[in-house]
């Protein structure tokens, strides 16, 4: 009896588990934008092989999309909200992880940054990455990295004057 419940559960979850449609509906960045966006400022928009990124702006908030290329469609990946003139963002898959970074160059007077990259918190290996010339650079920067697994840990941003030294990252927020 036991055995027949069981495969009845397993089979009913099979039916409904097949009736769902796992894939994500495509959409137009355009369209996404105009709708759920209209009264954000566009500050900047890239496109890289995997995706489309935004940054977009209203009052004191900064917004960051990602929309996933397919083919010649898009799926909507994602967003960052921050109160800040710089972060990132990260999507991961078990074969890559996405990092977009954002700044505002016209607040953050740097002229580099940096972060770290572990496989977990706790990992005392990390890859730092580094960015210089940000005063060379779009106002509104955009910038993506792609990394293969096991890098699943970010570190805040770091940011450093054209002497070296480090800017205390609290100057930048009101």
């Amino acid at each position: 009896m036991k055995t027949k419940i069981r495969l009845s559960f397993i089979f009913a979850c099979a039916i409904i588990l097949s009736a769902c449609d796992f894939s994500k509906d495509s959409v137009d960045p355009k369209d996404y934008m105009n709708n759920n966006y209209k009264n954000h400022e566009q500050l900047n928009v890239i496109e890289d092989k995997q995706s489309l990124l935004y940054l977009l702006k209203q009052r004191d908030t900064y917004h960051l999309l990602i929309f996933k290329k397919d083919g010649s469609s898009y799926s909507y990946e994602g967003g960052r909200e921050s109160d800040t003139p710089f972060g990132y963002m990260k999507v991961g898959t078990p074969d890559n992880i996405h990092i977009v970074i954002f700044i505002d160059n016209s607040i953050v007077k740097a002229e580099r940054y940096e972060f770290d990259l572990r496989a977990s918190k706790n990992d005392k290996d990390k890859l730092t990455i580094s960015l210089d010339g940000l005063s060379n650079l779009d106002t509104y920067l955009i910038k993506s990295y792609d990394f293969l697994p096991p890098y699943s840990s970010i570190s805040q941003l770091r940011f450093y004057d054209k002497h070296g030294k480090r800017i205390d990252e609290m100057m930048f927020i009101d």
